[in-house]
């Protein structure tokens, strides 16, 4: 599969929202392009870790939403739903249901452990003489600080503290097995900097609402688009009351939750494209 470039993606994602004839989509356009929300990731490690991700997936949700519409009209031959999907709110809650993550992660990832810091230390020391002085030069620049004992003089290079742990993981490997070679590119990486708490389906809800009039199916679907892994969905009361009550009163419930399972498990996993 081939997948479309992240010009075409943002043309696509502005495009449907401008078919949402509603109060506040100017705005809420205006938003989505100040923000952080066609280059930010849509997950740390699980699935479109990678900048633009955010962008990608919602594309994907609408997509897949749009051929669960179809289907489920009877134009090929299943049952029509009593209650068909509307465009604008298919639109509303595939291209909004993870706008909690619009400005919410920040790069540089976890940091790396302890052990991994002193074996990569370790490394360094037993390595430098093999390592190319332009590519120790590199990695001195990046992953350094100058240090100096406590009478200011006999300056040092140290080893920073916060490198990423999945970029320590590269680092020892290159050292380890291929010292004498470039160092390997490596991965960017995300932490969550969460600036408002409110949860997950909540704040994307309460997003939107800060610039357009939402329907019941849209809020509902929307709330609940985390399905069978919402934390409290297995038990009987309340939450698993509300989320099975709330799949009941509207199909786009099921239907957007399904899509975004099978976006970030079938459509976004490593191989299988990410279109």
């Amino acid at each position: 599969m081939v997948m479309d470039s992240m010009e075409k993606i943002k043309q696509q994602i502005l495009d449907l929202w401008q078919r949402v004839p509603r109060t506040g989509v100017p705005d809420l356009i205006k938003f989505l392009q100040e923000s952080d929300f066609f280059t930010a990731p849509c997950s740390t490690q699980y699935h479109l870790a990678c900048p633009g991700g955010l962008a990608r997936h919602s594309l994907n949700v609408y997509r897949l939403l749009v051929e669960k519409s179809l289907f489920y009209s009877g134009a090929h031959g299943a049952s029509p739903m009593k209650t068909l999907l509307l465009d604008e709110e298919m639109i509303v809650a595939a291209l909004g249901h993870d706008l909690c993550k619009v400005n919410f992660y920040k790069e540089g990832g976890e940091p790396c452990s302890e052990a991994q810091h002193k074996y990569l230390r370790s490394l360094i020391e037993k390595k430098q003489l093999v390592v190319k002085k332009d590519q120790m030069d590199v990695f001195l620049e990046r992953f350094s600080i100058i240090g100096a004992n406590q009478f200011g003089a006999n300056q040092y290079r140290e080893l920073k503290r916060d490198i990423p742990s999945s970029q320590a993981s590269v680092l020892i490997d290159w050292l380890l097995n291929t010292p004498s070679s470039h160092m390997p590119d490596l991965p960017v990486v995300y932490s969550v900097d969460d600036k408002l708490p409110l949860g997950h389906g909540e704040k994307s809800i309460s997003v939107l609402q800060d610039f357009i009039k939402l329907t019941e199916p849209e809020k509902l679907a929307i709330r609940w688009h985390m399905g069978a892994t919402e934390p409290g969905t297995h038990f009987d009361y309340p939450t698993g009351y509300a989320f099975r009550a709330a799949m009941e009163k509207h199909p786009l419930v099921t239907l957007l939750f399904t899509a975004d399972l099978e976006a970030s498990q079938i459509m976004e996993k490593e191989g299988n494209g990410k279109n």
